[in-house]
């Protein structure tokens, strides 16, 4: 009798994996059916207007951010500024973040946040910062500019060039933008760029000693012998000790004596 009793209760187990293993592939087959009508198997082709950036994706506008959470991101940007103010950038950034969060509409938010990047030496995450920053403030030439430093400092020097450009055309009385410019065009192997735009930062800055002592260099690169030796002699003239200056004018009297010889 028991032995009967234990047949019977296997096949009862056997018959309820059996229903449970048929619902599981009915299931599956469904869900495979509907993902197939639902078009995931099949990718989506995207249209010029999918790949595009607005502001408002990158950041939003004020208005779409509810008023109480817009007032614990002030709150929270005052307690990021007073520790910006101490020195404390660890503290800054962490309190920055979570206004953010609060408030991702504040574009100050952004832009003490990348500053703090960028003094960091953190330049992927100032890059992300100030990408967001020049679409949604397209008229400010010191996103551009801070988004071309980022890009330089990662060696991204295509990109760096074409921001510090777009920086240069929104605001062209900087001295820096053009020498950070020509460092680039140097870089890059366009020569002719590198010289006129140093030229035009020793033009808004005529006593800027790097300005000078680059330029200097450069045009000894390519045996500009005279017009080196003029900008190094000017340069001593203000600042007599100069030891860059000294040892440049040095090394081309020297290869100017070698050559003398060698006639």
């Amino acid at each position: 009798m028991i032995d009967w009793i234990l047949v019977i209760l296997s096949l009862f187990v056997l018959v309820i994996i059996f229903i449970h293993r048929w619902f599981l592939l009915e299931k599956t087959q469904l869900f495979g059916k509907m993902v197939f009508k639902k078009g995931f198997n099949t990718p989506k082709k995207l249209s010029k207007e999918d790949h595009e950036i607005t502001p408002k994706e990158m950041i939003p506008d004020s208005s779409s951010i509810d008023p109480k959470l817009k007032l614990k991101g002030e709150n929270l940007f005052k307690k990021a500024e007073l520790e910006l103010k101490r020195g404390n950038f660890d503290e800054a950034e962490k309190l920055y973040i979570q206004s953010m969060a609060m408030d991702p509409s504040n574009v100050e938010t952004y832009s003490k946040l990348g500053a703090i990047y960028l003094n960091q030496s953190q330049f992927g995450k100032a890059e992300l910062i100030y990408r967001k920053l020049v679409v949604a403030v397209s008229n400010d030439p010191i996103y551009f500019s801070n988004l071309g430093l980022s890009l330089f400092h990662q060696e991204k020097y295509q990109e760096a060039k074409d921001f510090y450009e777009k920086s240069i055309e929104l605001d062209n009385s900087r001295a820096g933008r053009f020498y950070s410019l020509a460092r680039i065009n140097h870089l890059l192997d366009d020569y002719d760029e590198a010289f006129r735009n140093i030229e035009k930062s020793l033009e808004l800055d005529p006593d800027n000693l790097d300005y000078g002592l680059t330029l200097a260099n450069w045009q000894l690169e390519k045996n500009l012998n005279k017009e080196a030796e003029d900008i190094l002699n000017n340069i001593l003239k203000h600042w007599p000790e100069n030891r860059d200056a000294q040892e440049m004018l040095k090394q081309m009297r020297e290869g100017t004596e070698d050559i003398t010889k060698q006639i």
